[in-house]
Parts: C-alpha cells; structure tokens; sequence
C-alpha cells in the first residue's frame, strides 16, 4: 500500500487518512483484551493493541476519525481491515466509555 499523508488540512482538501503515530490517543485506556475485531503480541507494532490479522493499530483509527476522515477513506487507506472490524472497536470503545468506573 502507498504511503499515506502525514496530516490533513481541511475536508476539502482531498486529503487521505493518517500514519498513525502511537501513543496520542487515549484508546489505550479502554480494555480491549475482550474486544474480537483486536490483538495485541508484543513482537507487532511495540505491542500496541492493532486489528486483528494486520498491523494497523487501533489507535490509528481513532486519530484518523479525529480529523474528519470517513470511515470509507480509512478502510481504504490501511489495506486488511474491514467495516466489521471497525463497526466491533467503535462499538467497544462506546460500550467502554459509558461503563461504570
């Protein structure tokens, strides 16, 4: 897959998803060991949670919605992960969120 952009602009730009960077988003604060569409081995991307079967990280998507990309655009962007994988993180970081403390 070709090199994506480093940072986006604005909407109408035609701007594409980002690199991820690790380490700037909070998803690492939710649980994802029972999350199915995740796996983390340490070996792969320093051991950051990623979508099962690639080494895109979860986070990166985080980042990516963060800055107006479609979840199209993303899709893609990072060649291996699918809307169903997509659709479980987005729902486990929902689930995550409005869990009791």
């Amino acid at each position: 897959m070709g090199t994506v952009a480093a940072s986006v602009t604005s909407r109408t730009a035609g701007h594409r998803p980002r690199e991820p960077q690790r380490g700037l988003y909070a998803a690492q604060m939710i649980d994802w060991s029972t999350c199915e569409a995740v796996e983390r081995q340490p070996e792969r991307y320093s051991g950051a949670w990623v979508f099962r079967g690639t080494r895109v990280p979860v986070s990166s998507l985080f980042e990516n919605l963060e800055a107006d990309v479609s979840v199209t655009e993303y899709i893609e962007a990072f060649e291996g992960v699918t809307i169903e994988q997509v659709r479980r993180v987005l729902e486990h970081a929902a689930r995550s969120a409005l869990a009791p403390a």
